[in-house]
């Protein structure tokens, strides 16, 4: 089942075009690395697809509902608010820096948004909680503060956050880019073990080897485009445009 699709989908900055006409799909369970050089546009891509950003043009879809499309007029149409909300609670997002509230404990963090958005009970969302916290490795930190944990630790925290609204598909902005490579190794241990029980992923990486590992697919970007895309293997090993072939090298040259 297709539980993602992106169409044309077009972002400017002023005079700065970000995202120019990027087209791809995700079937449920597929786990889609994004790679390519800083300033290609990947993080903007992710912020669009959360609805953290408006687009200019372009047209998505969420388990086939249409969270954005463009008339004939070219005017960018959302949906009403009721049926937003809806869309957005399907859409998990894990960003570089963690994002976690710091006057929060741990606990709070992750049962915030699924008793203030999701409507569930304080108890349904401890419970969930304390099972995401188990599953992370951080059964002993439900009751400490951001300023107490490691990166990894942060990280992990912000998954499992992510994971308490019980997403379809979860995005990953650059999961291990603020981390030392000691806990770089704890972050991707986690988004392994969710690859393996089929979690829909769309993960921004600069982790070659890891993507290499769990993707399914493999996105190449440039320029707000996609340059190239397909098998791991295939991308990362052997691929056909010459744009991905230079940065593939510049990766190994380092």
């Amino acid at each position: 089942m297709e539980i993602l699709s992106v169409e044309n989908l077009y972002k400017s900055f002023d005079d700065n075009e970000v995202l120019h006409g990027i087209s791809f799909k995700v079937r449920e369970g597929e786990v889609v690395a994004v790679i390519g050089p800083s300033g290609s546009g990947k993080s903007t891509l992710l912020r669009c697809l959360n609805l953290l950003e408006k687009v200019d043009r372009g047209t998505v879809k969420v388990a086939g509902d249409t969270m954005v499309s463009t008339n004939d007029l070219g005017q960018v149409l959302y949906p009403p608010e009721g049926a937003l909300k809806k869309i957005r609670l399907r859409l998990g997002m894990v960003f570089q820096n963690f994002n976690l509230f710091p006057h929060f404990s741990v606990m709070r963090n992750i049962t915030e948004a699924p008793v203030i958005v999701g409507g569930k009970s304080q108890e349904e969302a401890e419970k969930t909680a304390l099972e995401l916290l188990e599953k992370m490795g951080l059964s002993d930190k439900a009751n400490a503060y951001p300023y107490q944990l490691s990166g990894g630790q942060s990280q992990r925290v912000a998954i499992a956050r992510a994971l308490a609204m019980d997403p379809d598909i979860l995005f990953f902005d650059e999961p291990t880019s603020a981390l030392d490579p000691e806990l770089t190794g704890e972050v991707l241990k986690v988004i392994r073990k969710l690859a393996a029980e089929q979690m829909t992923m769309v993960v921004v990486t600069h982790e070659m080897a890891f993507a290499q590992e769990v993707a399914d697919r493999v996105i190449f970007m440039d320029k707000g485009q996609i340059i190239e895309e397909g098998d791991p293997g295939e991308i990362l090993t052997n691929p056909s445009h010459e744009r991905t072939k230079a940065f593939i090298k510049g990766l190994s040259d380092r």
